[in-house]
Parts: C-alpha cells; sequence; structure tokens
C-alpha cells in the first residue's frame, strides 16, 4: 500500500447532463434528440455558462492536470460561492428551455411516433421520453482530492501486480495503471518547476523594480507571494525532499519577501 500524501490540493471538475445532442441509449431516446434540438441560442447560453466557471477555475487554479484543473483548499469556497451564482442563472435558462420544451411536446410527440413508425419502433414508450420537470438538463461540479486520485490509481496496479502472480494477463494491465500514476505524478512534478522558474522570473523583475523605486514593487511583491504560496502547495504533495528544495530557494530569496 503506497503512503497516504499530505495535501490541500483538489481537482475541481464541472459535469453536465441533458446538454449534447445523441448522448442517448435507446433509439426512441436517439430520436427525440433529432426531433427536439437545443437552439443555437439556447446552446450559447449554456455553453457561456461553462465558460464562466472555467474562467474561475482558470484564475483560481495552482495548476492543471492533463485538462483538469487543480485547486487550493483555501480557494474552494470561493469556487463553490461562484458556481451557486453560476447555476442561478443556469435555472433560468432551464426553465426557460423547459417551457419552451413542454408547450411544444404534442408537437414533438407526433413526429416521435411517426419517425418510430417507418422504422419499425414500437410508440408505446414515447409518454416516457417526456421530461417530467426541468431537471432533464443539469449542470454541477465534482471535488476529487489530487492525492486521493493518484494514490487510487497506485492502489490499484499493486492489487493487479498481486493478481499477476496467479494470472500473467493481469501484469500488463498492473503496468497500465502504474504508468498513469507516473504521468499524473510527473506533471505535478513539472507543475512545481513551473512555479518555480516563475518565481525566479518575478523575482528578478522586483529586483530591477526595487532599483528603480517603481510603483511596481507593491504588485510584484504580492505576485511573488501568489506564486511561492502555490509552490509551497505543489511541494507539500511531492513530499519532504521537495519541500526541502523549496524552503532552500525561499530562504535564499527571503529579503524580496519584505516590505
Amino acid at each position: 500500500m503506497s503512503a497516504t500524501r499530505v495535501s490541500q490540493l483538489y481537482i475541481v471538475e464541472l459535469r453536465t447532463r441533458g446538454w449534447a445532442v445523441g448522448v442517448s441509449y435507446t433509439p426512441e431516446e436517439r430520436i427525440l434528440t433529432t426531433v427536439f434540438r437545443l437552439s443555437k441560442e439556447q446552446k450559447n447560453k449554456l455553453q457561456y455558462l461553462k465558460v464562466k466557471f472555467y474562467r474561475v477555475l482558470d484564475r483560481l487554479s495552482v495548476f492543471t492536470l492533463g485538462e483538469k484543473y487543480v485547486v487550493s483548499r483555501g480557494d474552494l469556497p470561493e469556487v463553490e460561492r461562484a458556481f451557486a451564482e453560476i447555476y442561478k442563472e443556469f435555472l433560468d435558462l432551464r426553465r426557460e428551455i423547459y417551457n419552451e420544451m413542454a408547450s411544444k411536446w404534442d408537437e414533438i410527440q407526433r413526429k416521435l411516433e411517426d419517425r418510430l413508425r417507418s422504422m419499425g419502433l414500437s410508440a408505446t414508450r414515447i409518454r416516457r421520453l417526456k421530461p417530467s420537470d426541468e431537471s432533464f438538463l443539469e449542470m454541477y461540479y465534482v471535488i476529487t482530492p489530487l492525492s486521493l486520485t493518484i494514490d487510487q490509481l497506485i492502489n490499484v496496479s499493486e492489487e493487479f501486480e498481486r493478481l499477476a502472480r496467479e494470472r500473467d494477463e493481469y501484469r500488463m494491465i498492473a503496468q497500465r495503471v502504474r504508468e498513469e500514476a507516473e504521468r499524473n505524478l510527473a506533471e505535478v512534478r513539472r507543475a512545481y518547476e513551473d512555479k518555480v522558474r516563475e518565481l525566479e522570473k518575478v523575482i528578478e523583475e522586483l529586483k530591477e523594480a526595487l532599483k528603480e523605486k517603481s510603483r511596481e514593487v507593491y504588485r510584484l511583491r504580492l505576485k511573488a507571494k501568489e506564486v511561492a504560496d502555490d509552490a509551497k502547495e505543489i511541494a507539500t504533495f511531492l513530499g519532504p525532499e521537495t519541500i526541502e528544495d523549496l524552503k532552500a530557494k525561499l530562504e535564499a530569496l527571503k529579503e524580496y519577501f519584505v516590505a
């Protein structure tokens, strides 16, 4: 079993349901998505809400893991506040879309029945396709501890390695799972190195600003602290060796963090 990582980093992912045309499981549902489609304006409005949330995550995230945003625990309340505001807009839009669909349902049902008959399918299940309420569209986000994500992969790979002692075909599966965990860890290490390089760049700018007694000094000090805090979060996740590495770097730069 792998050691539990100490971390306050979380993967935040936005999820939606019912937005994508063609995401269906029965012939009737597939036909429904062709008969009733969201208008271009409705799609654009829904997409804009996703973009608004992603902008918040982009601003608050410490780094990205693949296309997933990794956010510090201290910033999760702000994520929640932003999502709550966006979700209010979503509920208004969803109500509008549902009301339009409900008002047109008789027409939609006739088209569905005609389409199903032409395909030799039963039209008896048409009624259950009508959304009973507005919840046929949904938007939510999920929070997963970064440490749990990677540790679970390592634990699963170890389980497959044990199975491979009895059935050799599990050996390659164990290797694939292990490689995914290693890829994720490598991305986290790259994120740490990127933060250190960014910090060094900000410090160089700060040195110049101090020489020139520029008004930029205050802003750059704040920026340096922000980047250093992000680096600390990642270093904590990566473990004692990385923490010590960062401490040494920050000690050498400490004069630039004081007013």
